[in-house]
């Protein structure tokens, strides 16, 4: 298979509609709010249906032939949900759904949510459950959907639709708009607007702005003042101007070449500020040496982090079993959690958007070297793909972002990524998992003494990220607590 690019290249702007702004709104709002308790704090959870309509001359593949109002315009409607204090606030974070279920959210609140998930009116948060993130930070969460199969406006002929909807989701809230207030209930309305996404939704919010959606059409300013990609690295879906001939659909091509950063950023009055981070896999399954290479001249702040793709979320019966990873073969899984981290990212962010002399922390990216022979890379013809070089004792990644985990492991993480690693299909996810050697008793015994040593150890290297930056000290005890646990469970 030859590798994918797009087939207009990136770097050159979709055309700008001649005539008036274009009409895409969204028209009529069916919702109900009711009281949320998230750790503590009691907010307003709104929940329903937005309905919407596509001007022709928006920039998406597909839409000649499909169904129109009298104005011409197509139609849709997707599933919502916010949750914020009454009224709104200064900042919302919007969550770009990963397979219709909210990525950023269940990562950051660490929820478990049943099935029910992937509708936004169906979900139900455990009351009081919850880290407390939101409230401590002030944070508004909101998430629409935007896939083909999931959003029952999105069809699958022209999914970049499913931009538009993100997009005018985005100035509906904070009220960026020139549009007539659409009929129904008021949402809750916001100052700015973050868009997050993880994986499958980071690589939407990479495509929504290399294809020029986070373009205000009445303004011409952003819809998104930041967007957050985890495990975004230039990746990008095939569902609109960026499939080029290829069948639309929302993941990724198996030989797409991910964008460099000055490819995705092209439009300076619109752009918002993009975030990025990479994944320990996402060297071996996603590419990721393709944009460590690129730093996007200093604009682009790129944090590696030494955690696996995905975490425990899959139980070994799915991983092993259902998805047959490592031949069906079970072996420990990498148990190194991002979490702490991406809520400090978060909370970073918020500060630089409020004016509170918050700054991001410098860009940590690993060293990098060509793969050993016989690494299983998720290769692309004629494209060199380097990988982190790793500490000779531990085996973990050298350089990025110092997780204490990886500092002061309790194990090696072998192999990297499970097999097989590829992106032949949406199904295709096992490079995201990382194999684990947890360390036996009587090496932890050598390497840190008893759980005292191991605990000094951790909290030393611990500081030295909150010192840095990367970390929050609100994460610190919650760190140790698990730190302690993971010890103790080792059996030292």
């Amino acid at each position: 298979m030859t590798r994918t690019t797009p087939s207009r290249p990136a770097h050159e702007p979709a055309s700008v509609p001649a005539g008036p702004p274009l009409a895409s709104a969204i028209t009529r709002v069916e919702a109900t709010t009711a009281p949320i308790e998230l750790a503590g704090v009691t907010w307003q959870r709104t929940t329903g249906t937005v309905h919407g309509v596509i001007d022709p001359r928006e920039q998406v593949v597909g839409l000649a032939g499909l169904p129109t109002d009298a104005a011409g315009r197509c139609t849709y409607r997707a599933e919502f949900e916010v949750i914020a204090p009454e009224g709104g606030g200064d900042l919302v974070l919007v969550d770009a759904e990963n397979r219709g279920r909210p990525a950023v959210l269940v990562t950051v609140e660490q929820f478990a949510l049943g099935s029910a998930e992937s509708s936004p009116t169906a979900a139900v948060y455990p009351p009081g459950r919850g880290t407390g993130f939101l409230g401590e930070h002030g944070l508004g969460y909101a998430r629409v959907q935007w896939e083909s199969g999931i959003a029952a406006g999105v069809p699958a002929t022209a999914q970049g639709i499913g931009e538009v909807v993100v997009r005018d989701f985005g100035r509906l809230l904070t009220r960026r708009t020139g549009d007539t207030p659409p009929e129904g209930p008021a949402l809750p309305r916001f100052g700015s607007a973050v868009l997050a996404g993880i994986s499958q939704s980071a690589w939407l919010v990479t495509t929504l702005v290399a294809e020029g959606f986070n373009v205000e059409p009445h303004g011409g300013g952003p819809v998104f003042d930041v967007a957050v990609t985890v495990s975004g690295i230039g990746n990008w879906l095939a569902i609109n101007q960026l499939a080029g001939e290829e069948e639309q659909r929302p993941y990724l091509l198996p030989d797409g070449v991910p964008l460099t950063y000055d490819r995705v950023l092209t439009r300076p009055g619109s752009d918002p500020l993009l975030v990025d981070v990479a994944t320990y896999t996402d060297y071996y399954r996603l590419r990721a040496g393709i944009t460590a290479q690129d730093p996007g001249d200093g604009t682009v702040p790129r944090y590696d982090w030494p955690a696996p793709h995905a975490g425990r979320t899959y139980p070994d019966a799915v991983v092993f079993g259902v998805l047959g990873c490592n031949g069906g073969v079970e072996v420990p899984r990498n148990p190194i959690s991002y979490e702490p981290y991406l809520r400090s990212l978060l909370a970073d962010v918020a500060d630089v958007l409020r004016g509170r002399d918050g700054r991001l922390p410098p860009p940590a990216v690993f060293e990098l070297v060509p793969p050993q022979a016989g690494a299983e890379v998720n290769g692309l013809p004629g494209v060199e793909l380097p990988v982190p070089a790793v500490d000779d004792d531990t085996w973990q990644p050298r350089g990025g972002v110092r997780f204490p985990d990886a500092v002061v492991p309790l194990g090696r993480p072998l192999p990297v990524a499970l097999s097989p690693v590829g992106t032949s299909s949406i199904t295709d996810v096992c490079g995201n998992w990382g194999g684990w050697q947890p360390f036996d008793a009587e090496e932890l015994r050598a390497r840190y003494g008893d759980v005292d040593g191991y605990l000094a150890r951790y909290a030393a290297a611990l500081d030295e990220q909150i010192a840095a930056g990367y970390l929050r000290a609100a994460e610190r005890e919650r760190m140790l607590r698990h730190a302690r646990a993971a010890f103790l469970a080792a059996g030292a």
